[in-house]
């Protein structure tokens, strides 16, 4: 039986640790930043633009025709949530132990920082279709993003729990 572990502020925390909070606030991340993009796409007309351009990563222009698409829709939504996962856990495994208020400005500072490289470096070279998307709604997408990665911290907290509360039961 492993003792309780007994966690500093500033301990580092380990990969292992980091995955299953990482996976949980990366699939939550990705469904706040969804449900900005579709929010701005639907006031310009297209629901399902965000999940099209992000498949024309690799299907090029033919990904964005008008409205649903399953293909590029369906590309589009695994690319995001693939890489929101990883993001996420690598996140996690960056922030270690902080506060809910650290996290989330961490989360803010992180997901915007991840908008910067992404529009004006990745962005031009592999998908010129979604650089050429109005950058404010992106940010604004990506805050959201990153406020949602930011509830780890409770996430961590009930993880380092369970296996007290099992020996207690025992």
């Amino acid at each position: 039986m492993n003792p309780a572990r007994v966690t500093i502020p500033n301990e580092p925390i380990s990969l292992q640790e980091a995955t299953l909070p990482g996976v949980f606030c990366g699939l939550i991340g990705a469904a706040s930043m969804a449900a900005v993009a579709m929010l701005f796409a639907l006031f310009q007309g297209d629901l399902w633009r965000p999940m099209k351009l992000a498949a024309a990563t690799f299907l090029g222009e033919g990904a964005i025709g008008p409205g649903f698409r399953f293909g590029p829709v369906f590309l589009g939504l695994a690319l995001h949530l693939t890489l929101s996962v990883a993001l996420g856990v690598f996140f996690v495994w960056l922030g270690g132990y902080l506060s809910v208020g650290g996290a989330i400005a961490w989360g803010v500072i992180f997901s915007l920082s991840i908008w910067v490289i992404m529009q004006f470096g990745l962005l031009p070279v592999m998908n010129p279709w979604l650089a050429a998307a109005p950058p404010i709604p992106f940010a604004l997408a990506h805050i959201a993003f990153g406020i949602s990665l930011g509830i780890y911290t409770r996430f961590l907290k009930a993880a380092a729990e369970a296996p007290a509360v099992r020996r207690k039961a025992a």
